[in-house]
């Protein structure tokens, strides 16, 4: 395996330094910057690592949505990249990994990407030549990666999960809940009639998803802020996509992530593989979190049985790692000094 993944990471042509790949410059204080794709499960997918100072602890960065790569919003991690060495991934089915595969891709399944997950720590791992990294996933990569640190956990420090997932029929049914409320306060009897007729069994549906979400309205503030200052400002609405990354966003999270993955998200209860953990697993959660609620992820940290564990809120909601990084990034800091 490891002679696959460095000739993966080889092929990393688009900016991988060379001076990265050196033995001799390794124990430099240098930065580190390089992208490109590498063959994954089977297809090609990509992946940035971006660092100030190799002398850093590494991590891997498991994005959210299913389908919102962040490729087009690593400005984001400007302050995550001054302190650790960052590698993000755009996932199978997701943003340049999309663009490369398009609507045809195979296997598009948790499970899949789960494996895809332990294959890319291990070429991240081979370029960096350390033996393990921090994982860390928001939203949908919160349960993503706790699904993925158990296949092999030897090659992770910690989990770090924000926008915890704890159990997705029961995240969505909050949403519906806030969706009815705000359409009785719209006087909005067909609407109110419609929400209210939905039934867990109904969630995984696309429609109802949207009509769910539509009237939610489960970002304000700083998550408000976020997504107009930072996502639509590098992809353009929907309808007139800036380029053709933004196309590929668009189309890997609206035409097949989502309808693809959904499912997945709907049937996910992270208390089903039991609360014994194999690694140290710490969540980071915005205490203002519409989206996914930070006592369910309290609850379930109470539980869990780790070698360490922790539960922090801190200001922010659903985006609070990118609108509150200094608070995020100073907690996870502490807890990794635990450990």
């Amino acid at each position: 395996m490891s002679a696959l993944t460095r000739r993966h990471l080889l092929g990393m042509a688009t900016g991988m330094a060379v001076s990265a790949l050196s033995p001799a410059s390794w124990s430099s204080r240098w930065p580190t910057s390089g992208s490109g794709f590498a063959r994954i499960g089977g297809i090609e997918q990509w992946i940035t690592i971006r660092g100030h100072n190799r002398a850093h602890t590494a991590m891997l960065f498991l994005h959210g949505g299913p389908g919102e790569a962040q490729s087009s919003f690593l400005s984001a991690f400007a302050p995550w990249e001054k302190r650790y060495i960052v590698a993000q991934w755009d996932q199978r089915g997701a943003g340049k990994t999309f663009g490369r595969n398009g609507i045809s891709t195979p296997n598009m399944t948790m499970d899949q990407l789960a494996r895809d997950v332990v294959e890319v720590t291990q070429c991240v791992l081979s370029q960096l030549r350390v033996p393990k990294l921090l994982l860390v996933g928001h939203s949908w990569g919160s349960v993503l990666g706790l699904t993925a640190m158990r296949l092999q956990p030897e090659l992770f420090h910690a989990f770090v999960g924000t926008g915890q997932i704890v159990s997705g029929r029961k995240m969505v049914e909050d949403w519906r809940q806030f969706a009815v409320s705000h359409a009785q306060a719209a006087k909005d009897a067909k609407v109110v009639a419609e929400l209210s007729a939905l039934k867990a069994s109904d969630f995984a549906e696309m429609s109802n998803l949207f009509t769910i979400f539509n009237w939610q309205a489960p970002f304000t503030g700083s998550d408000l802020g976020y997504i107009i200052n930072t996502e639509e400002a590098a992809l353009g609405p929907r309808s007139r996509p800036l380029n053709q990354d933004a196309v590929d966003w668009y189309n890997g999270k609206f035409l097949l992530s989502l309808p693809k993955l959904w499912p997945s998200v709907i049937d996910f209860d992270a208390s089903w593989a039991g609360y014994d953990l194999p690694v140290p697993f710490f969540v980071i959660q915005g205490r203002d979190d519409r989206r996914t609620s930070p006592e369910a992820a309290r609850l379930f940290v109470d539980k869990v049985r780790a070698p360490a564990k922790g539960y922090t809120a801190i200001d922010g909601g659903h985006f609070a790692c990118f609108t509150n990084p200094t608070e995020f990034l100073n907690t996870l800091h502490n807890n990794i000094l635990r450990i």
